[in-house]
Parts: C-alpha cells; structure tokens; sequence
C-alpha cells in the first residue's frame, strides 16, 4: 500500500539521510588524542633505538624529505634510514612541540618543533633543535600514522660540561 508523505515527513527524511552522508567521523579531540598517541611512540621509538617501532608508525607509502638525506620512501626504507643513523648515537631523546594541528575526517598536518637529544660515538653530548610539518593519515582500525613528513634542523648546541666535550 503506499501512502502519502507531507512536506514535513519529506524534509525529516531528507535531513536525517544528509545528517548520515556528512557525518564527519570522530571529534577533533578523539583525533588529537590518536595523534598525541602516535607522537608518543615516535618519542619511544627513539629513546629505545627501535627501527622497527619507528617504521611502523609509517604508512607504506609515507614519504620522508629532510635536507640532509634522500628522500625516503615507505616504513620498510624508514626503517633502514634510521637503523644506520641511530647506529652511533647513544642516549637518545625526542621533544615533540605541537604548534597546529588542522584535522579532516581521515587525515591531519601537524606544524612544529622538536629537540633531540643524543650523544655522539665520541661521547659528545648534542641539542639538535629544528620544526616540521607532517601529514598524518587516519588508518582503518582508528589508529593514525605518518604519511608524509618534512624537516629540517636549524641548529645544533653541545651540551656544556659533558664528559667528550
């Protein structure tokens, strides 16, 4: 049987399936936290000299672009980058600091600074302090990853009065 529908019915109708088609995903807070989250365990990647943590936090086809080195492609080629150039640096930390943030549904760019920390194989003990924006990707199961990166440093201070100066 089909009945008649008012202009009232019709427009609840249409508003409910246009509230379903922009729905825009979890709040910018929920992301924020995944992003915090994965800025963490890039900070624990580091401190524990993990190459296979650090790539992990990498989508295949992330893209690393720093002035000092190629270009690096994909976790796996992430994970070779720094498994030869954390070799010789003991020690090591990572300061993330957080500018901005612009999120969309399934993906953000962070803005910032960071610090690391680290003592060199002649016991020379470094700030290396530089900014960076990267392009983070929301994965299917909720968690973010880093899909493109872009760095660089802007200066480098030895630590006063540690042993190897």
């Amino acid at each position: 049987m089909i009945t008649k529908v008012g202009w009232g019915g019709a427009t609840l109708a249409a508003l409910c399936l246009t509230g379903l088609a922009c729905s825009s995903g979890p709040s910018s807070a929920d992301a924020a936290a995944g992003i915090d989250s994965l800025n963490a365990r890039i900070t624990q990647a580091y401190r524990n000299h993990d190459p296979k943590a650090y790539g992990a936090l990498f989508t295949d086809s992330a893209v690393f672009e720093w002035p000092a080195f190629n270009t690096v492609r994909g976790a796996r080629g992430l994970e070779k980058m720094v498994e030869d150039n954390w070799a010789a640096l003991k020690d090591m930390d990572l300061r993330l600091i957080v500018a901005t943030r612009r999120f969309a549904p399934s993906h953000a760019t962070e803005f910032g600074a960071f610090e690391q920390s680290y003592t060199d194989a002649s016991g020379k003990r470094s700030i290396e302090y530089g900014r960076y924006v990267a392009v983070l990707v929301r994965q299917g199961d909720g968690r973010w990853s880093v899909d493109r990166f872009f760095g660089f440093e802007d200066s480098t201070r030895a630590v006063p009065g540690h042993p190897g100066r």
